[in-house]
């Protein structure tokens, strides 16, 4: 077997089911196509307005072109497109916020948070102490937020978490900050999508001294990151923070890619935006009705949550629940979410057949023909 064979057979194998990872999407035919194109062969090395490359005209051309659609789609007054992927992102965005005062304070892995920021990861490159964010029942306990912040001399408040179904007050959290001289990072990895939609935490980077996130989970483009600010000086810091510290070359295909998606956005996010939240509400909805037990039955966002507990009194774990989807053409992630954005824009929109599927593969009932009609269904739509 050759490499090709293996490629061949995921592609097909993708093809043939119903993908509700919650991290991930699906990228129009034109992105595809210029994930694939020339530039793939290419370099590009451009600092103070020279490129160190011969043959970038076009591409010169193309990321100017993109940093103003950014800009435009988000209403941001400076944006840094470059970032390879949101870990990336981060890191340069806190490199440039992290000053002389280095504790930060983040939602903890164990209350939905992303493990970068705690856990010796991101600390230890940056240097900065991660405290945990008061947190319980998907809300930020703003209180003890503010008495933390000024106990533990906190520099940095960094929202954002992998399990994110519910927006921030935004404005109560810049209050306190201001108050006690701290910066604001909103990590929009899993919602930057539904944030361009305009249909999640639309005063994010209102109220955030700069905005983040991946280009690949509700967003329409390639693996990437995006970083947003309408800070001058702190603009600056992340253009001093991006190349040769952080990374080099910038991958100039995935820069094309970004560049449709972004187009995509611009045209269709609103709309596509509201179909995936509508898309959750209405599964949700579908899954209590059948009993099916989840940890929270609201969400604002893409994300629906599995109870645990529930799973194990049908004899599984999210791994193995996870397992026995994908035995049967759904995939989700082994962390209990289950994500609506790429099956929302593959155009499906009955969610309660899904929810029936769903259950019924939970109970060990063979739903393959009802799977197979839906995906059947699939199509790649806003674009």
């Amino acid at each position: 077997m050759d490499s090709m064979y293996y490629i061949e057979k995921y592609d097909e194998y993708r093809k043939n089911v119903l993908n509700m990872q919650a991290s991930e999407n699906v990228l129009s035919p034109n992105a595809k196509r210029a994930l694939s194109s020339d530039m793939a062969s290419r370099y590009s090395l451009k600092i103070d307005n020279y490129n160190a490359y011969g043959g970038t005209l076009y591409f010169d051309e193309l990321l100017k072109l993109l940093e103003n659609n950014v800009k435009k789609l988000f209403g941001s007054k400076f944006s840094e497109s470059r970032p390879l992927s949101g870990h990336i992102a981060s890191e340069i965005s806190l490199l440039s916020i992290i000053n002389k005062n280095k504790n930060a304070i983040a939602i903890s892995e164990e209350d939905g948070g992303y493990p970068g920021y705690a856990n010796n990861n991101l600390e230890d490159i940056i240097g900065f102490k991660s405290y945990k964010m008061p947190y319980k029942n998907f809300n930020i306990d703003y209180d003890n937020l503010e008495k933390s912040i000024k106990t533990n001399n906190i520099g940095t408040v960094i929202l954002g978490q992998s399990m994110f179904i519910k927006p921030y007050d935004m404005k109560r959290i810049n209050e306190i900050s201001k108050k006690y001289d701290s910066k604001v990072i909103y990590d929009a990895s899993h919602v930057l999508g539904l944030i361009a939609g305009r249909q999640f935490q639309d005063d994010a980077l209102k109220y955030s001294d700069i905005l983040f996130g991946s280009t690949h989970k509700t967003f329409f483009g390639p693996q990437g990151g995006i970083i947003l600010t309408n800070n001058d000086e702190i603009y600056n810091k992340i253009e001093e923070n991006t190349i040769f510290k952080t990374m080099d070359n910038i991958n100039l295909s995935r820069i094309g890619s970004l560049s449709v998606a972004v187009e995509e956005m611009l045209k269709y996010g609103s709309e596509y935006a509201k179909n995936v939240i509508k898309n959750t509400k209405e599964l949700i909805k579908s899954l209590i009705e059948l009993r099916f037990g989840l940890l929270s039955e609201i969400s604002e966002s893409h994300q629906i949550l599995l109870d645990q507990n529930f799973l194990n009194q049908k004899n599984y774990n999210f791994l193995t629940f996870s397992e026995e989807l994908e035995k049967n053409k759904i995939i989700i992630d082994r962390f209990g979410r289950i994500g609506t954005q790429e099956i929302t824009r593959s155009g499906i929109s009955d969610m309660h057949k899904i929810a029936e599927i769903i259950n019924g593969i939970c109970n060990k009932l063979n739903m393959i023909n009802e799977i197979n009609n839906i995906i059947g269904e699939k199509t790649i739509k806003y674009w």
